[in-house]
Parts: structure tokens; C-alpha cells; sequence
């Protein structure tokens, strides 16, 4: 009889814990927006620190001006910077360490120049003119040693008032201009929007280079409503003529103006110096990680790719490098202070090479395959810090959706973010592993074998606006991602571009969103008061029915009693 007593009692206790089990752990899994962070979220969020992330960027920054080829994958400055960041992550504490692949390698021995010559005749130089805004494209092919020397020719494009009128409705190309023109051996100077989303013109031109080889191709901007922008280097620019080995470069509008000048006047020739190398080596990307206290082995992936084009890459992407390496320091201090312990295991990647599309991480999920399935969430930081903040859709799986964790951690933290549709980053290789496999191979023929990894739905960007050049029709003010402009010059006025104070509310944003896509031990992640309500009614439960047995086991006479 109390055998029973003893065992009943010990049935309500097991429900009794089971019941505060459960509510604790549903209370560590994020379910929807409040109006303010718990205690614990601000005091971790509280350590992020903009003037930190902005230092870090121009440590980024000055590595890239030591270099030709400032930080393009497979550079010497791209190596320097990964080595920096291992270095930085392990001065933090974390495990960190550089995950090597074997790619295509481009660097610069020299500066790139153009001069043009007067009289046709190299060896004279009193008639030669260097062209200071002469850069050449990404991942160029390169010059002879001593340059490639021809007679100089432009290709005229239409007459057009607008950007709105080329990309509409674009003139024709003057073809009786054009075929009046032979481009064999010269060195061909033609305006850079040839190449914006105009396929009759941009095949057109192709199509003569093909027939007609030059020796080199310079852009530079056509129309003068183009005068505000400096050069504007796409990702592998350089690498669209690999196959016919040309040489590219891109001059400014005034630059190519009084080139387009001197031609018309003197019939003027030029001299191209590209001295890029070209071969394979190693890319490194570089990892860091605080290992989970509860499901190690499930995944939070905050990343951002460190290699820029031919310019400094303050805001593409050292902005995002930078908001990589605070957030890792951050979250490396709230768990050496005890303000939290992460219940999956936090990475910090700075991918290598994105800029050569998407092969950093490419070859990071090659790498990491059989871990796909683990992993819970990628935060991508890509060109952060400008004044529209934005967050790439996201597809919502088992009941999370990503980019709604990071619209409500905006929202509670006051800041403006806007849901856009999927845009090119590493996110993508996480979210479409099959496509960027397809893109791997379109662009350099190679195989990755990532058609068949998991994918992970929750997989999102963080990414600001004004970005782009073009900004300025499409949300009426110009970013410079890309050009000269994107250096740390471009805080200060007149373009008051990326700014601290901007780049720190978007690093809050993005530990806010790591903070609740990661379980903590210490409750981080808890949505709603602990519901004390339901310990009243168990403890009421087992009351009731320790008193019930004890009236009808304890107190009831024995049946052999009754029987007498």
C-alpha cells in the first residue's frame, strides 16, 4: 500500500519536471517578433561596437592600397587579408583556422598605364601623354612585357539623353561608322554602357572584336550624363576576353573625352601596359568558431567575402569582413563574460573570392558537404553599412523563415529593414547549392560536385542601398561599390556613403538575428514570460490526488473486515 503511495508520488513528480521541461525548452525557440530584446539579447547586443567594425575596415582597406591588385581573389593582398583575419579571430579566442583550395591565381607586378602617343613613334617621348584614371579590368589578360603598342580607334556609340533611353530603348549602332572602322591589331576605345542591358549592341560589338581583333579594349563612359561616376569595374571584368587574350581597361569620362579629342585631331596611337600573372594557386578561406554548449554539431554560419575588384572595397565588401570579425569579437566576449552560451555551434567564414563568382564558398561547401544538413541558418554580410538596410528573402522551413527573424530583430531594435528577392552572394551556393554548381561550370568550366548537397532554405543576406552607380535612377542617390569611390573617403561629405553609425545599427541587426537562430542554454532566445501559471496547476494535480489515494487506500478498512 504505500509502495503505491511512493510510486503514485513519484509519477506526479515526473510530471511535474516534465511539464517544466518542456516549457523551458519551448521557451528557447524563436517564434516571432516582441516590442523590445530580453535583458540578456541587450546586454549581448549592447558590447557591439561601430568604430571597432569601422577600424577593422580600414585595416582591410590599407592592406588593399599596398597592392596593385588590391584584394582580387588570388592576390597577393587577398592572402595578406586572410591572413589578418585568422589572426584577429585567434586573438579573440576563437578556434580559428585557413581552409586552402587550389584556383585560378591573378595578381598585378605594376601599375597599369596608358599613354598615348602623338606621332605614332614609341621611341620619341615629348609627344606622349599618361592617362592617370587608367585602371585596368578585373582579372585583365595581360600585356607583352613592355606593353602593347598600335594605332588607337573608337567606336562611336548612338545618341542617347538618359539612361532611361538605353535601357528601354536604345538607337541603333551606326553601322556604316562602325564598318568603316578596322579594329584588327589597334587598340579600341568605346563607351563602357556598350555593355549595360542593350543585347543588340553589346552583340554587336563582340561580334566585330571577334572578326576583326584588336590588341586591346579601353572603355570609358560615353555620354556626359555619365560624368559623375568614376570607372566601374565589373566582378572578372577582364576574364570575358581570356579566350581571345585581349587586354581591358577602363578611363574616366573626362579622361576618355580628350582622348576622343586628341584622335579626332591627330589620328593618335597609345600604348597599353597590363603586367597581370595569371596561373593556379591557393585561395584561403578563413574560419572561426565558438563551439555550441547543447547541440554542438547543429550550425550557425555568419559570413562575408574579403576580396574586392580593382579598387580599395571599403563598403564590397570590407564593410561586411569587418561586421564578420565584431560580431565574432562580440559574441567571443558575452561568452567569456558569461552573458550567454550558444546551443548550436557559431562559424565565422570570410569567404575568398566571391568576386570570381561565388568561389569561396563554392569550394567551402565542397569541403563541407556532409555537413550541410546541420546547418541551421547562413548570415551573409555583404556591402552593409549604407542607408537602406535590406534583408534577401528566404523560403520558410519547418515554421522558421530567416529573413523574418531579421526584420523583427529591425523592428526591436528601431531600425528600418525591407525584405528584397534573392540577389548574387555566398548565401546563394548555401541556398541553391545545384545552380551555383551550374554557374561554377558556365563561368570556368570546372565541376564542383555540390549539385547534390542539402540545401539550406535559411539562407539570407544582409545587403544596403545605395550600392551601385545606377542608384541614382533607381532610389535616387548613387553608390559606389565597384569604382575608386569605395574607399573610406567616401564617409566624408560630399558622399557621406557608408558611415559608422550605419554600419553599427546593421551589426546589431545581424546579432540580434544570430542570437535567436541559435538556442542558448542561458534563454536567449525565450519569446514569452515563463507561463509559472501551469506549476500551480500540477502542484494543484498532485494535491488532489495524493489526497485521493490517501482517503480511498489509507483510510478505507482492509476487505477482509468487511467480509467478517
Amino acid at each position: 500500500m504505500h509502495n503505491k503511495i511512493v510510486f503514485l508520488s513519484f509519477a506526479l513528480t515526473t510530471l511535474f519536471s516534465t511539464v517544466l521541461n518542456i516549457q523551458f525548452k519551448t521557451s528557447l525557440s524563436y517564434v516571432g517578433s516582441r516590442e523590445s530584446p530580453t535583458s540578456q539579447e541587450s546586454q549581448v547586443i549592447a558590447l557591439v561596437n561601430g568604430t571597432a567594425a569601422y577600424n577593422y575596415d580600414l585595416e582591410m582597406e590599407q592592406i588593399a592600397l599596398r597592392h596593385y591588385a588590391f584584394r582580387a581573389g588570388g592576390s597577393a593582398g587577398a592572402n595578406e587579408t586572410a591572413n589578418w583575419i585568422e589572426e584577429h579571430f585567434e586573438g579573440l579566442g576563437l578556434e580559428s583556422w585557413l581552409e586552402h583550395f587550389e584556383f585560378t591565381t591573378w595578381d598585378l607586378l605594376s601599375r597599369p598605364s596608358l599613354i598615348i602617343d602623338e606621332d605614332g613613334d614609341q621611341g620619341t617621348t615629348s609627344d606622349q601623354t599618361v592617362i592617370p584614371s587608367f585602371q585596368c579590368e578585373h582579372y585583365s589578360w595581360p600585356t607583352p612585357s613592355n606593353g602593347a603598342f598600335a594605332d588607337l580607334v573608337i567606336l562611336p556609340l548612338p545618341k542617347a539623353t538618359s539612361y532611361t533611353e538605353i535601357r528601354n530603348n536604345p538607337n541603333p549602332i551606326n553601322m556604316t561608322a562602325w564598318n568603316a572602322i578596322d579594329t584588327t591589331g589597334k587598340i579600341v576605345l568605346i563607351g563602357r554602357e556598350v555593355r549595360w542591358v542593350t543585347p543588340n549592341w553589346m552583340n554587336t560589338f563582340f561580334d566585330k572584336l571577334s572578326k576583326q581583333p584588336p590588341v586591346a579594349v579601353v572603355y570609358t563612359w560615353w555620354y556626359s550624363w555619365m560624368a559623375f561616376t568614376p570607372p566601374m569595374y565589373s566582378s572578372i571584368g577582364g576574364h570575358i576576353y581570356w579566350s581571345s587574350k585581349l587586354p581591358a581597361g577602363f578611363v574616366n569620362y573626362g579622361d576618355g573625352l580628350w582622348i576622343r579629342n586628341r584622335e579626332n585631331a591627330l589620328n593618335v596611337s597609345a600604348c597599353v601596359s597590363v603586367r597581370s600573372i595569371i596561373g593556379t594557386g591557393v585561395h584561403y578561406n578563413v574560419v572561426g568558431r565558438i563551439r555550441g554548449y547543447e547541440n554542438p554539431e547543429k550550425l550557425v554560419i555568419i559570413s562575408g567575402h574579403y576580396d574586392t575588384v580593382m579598387c580599395g572595397g571599403f563598403c564590397d565588401n570590407g564593410a561586411g569582413t569587418a561586421g564578420v570579425v565584431e560580431l565574432a569579437r562580440v559574441f567571443a566576449d558575452a561568452v567569456d563574460r558569461g552573458l550567454y552560451k550558444p546551443g548550436y555551434t557559431l562559424l565565422f567564414v570570410a569567404f575568398a573570392s566571391e568576386e570570381l563568382w561565388l568561389v569561396g564558398s563554392i569550394n567551402y561547401v565542397k569541403q563541407h558537404k556532409s555537413e550541410m544538413a546541420n546547418v541551421s541558418a547562413v548570415i551573409n554580410l555583404d556591402c552593409i553599412g549604407s542607408d537602406e538596410f535590406c534583408v534577401t528573402e528566404t523560403n520558410s522551413v519547418n515554421g522558421f523563415d530567416l529573413d523574418q527573424v531579421v526584420l523583427d530583430a529591425a523592428q526591436d531594435l528601431g531600425i528600418t529593414a525591407t525584405v528584397e528577392k534573392p540577389d548574387g552572394s555566398d548565401h546563394k551556393t548555401f541556398q541553391n547549392p545545384s545552380g551555383t554548381d551550374g554557374l561554377y561550370y558556365s563561368t570556368w568550366g570546372l565541376q564542383a560536385g555540390i549539385s547534390d548537397a542539402e540545401p539550406v532554405q535559411s539562407s539570407t543576406m544582409l545587403i544596403s542601398y545605395p550600392l551601385l552607380y545606377d542608384d541614382k535612377w533607381n532610389r535616387g542617390s548613387s553608390g559606389w561599390i565597384h569604382t575608386s569611390y569605395d574607399n573610406s573617403t567616401s564617409t566624408e561629405p560630399p558622399l557621406n556613403w557608408v558611415e559608422p553609425h550605419d554600419l553599427e545599427d546593421q551589426i546589431r541587426v545581424a546579432a540580434l538575428s544570430a542570437l535567436r537562430v541559435s538556442s542558448s542554454s542561458q534563454d536567449v532566445g525565450q519569446t514569452s514570460p515563463f507561463p509559472w501559471w501551469t506549476v500551480g496547476v500540477v502542484i494543484a494535480v498532485a494535491v488532489v490526488a495524493v489526497t485521493v489515494v490517501y482517503f480511498v487506500m489509507v483510510r478505507k478498512p482492509p476487505v477482509k473486515d468487511v467480509v467478517q
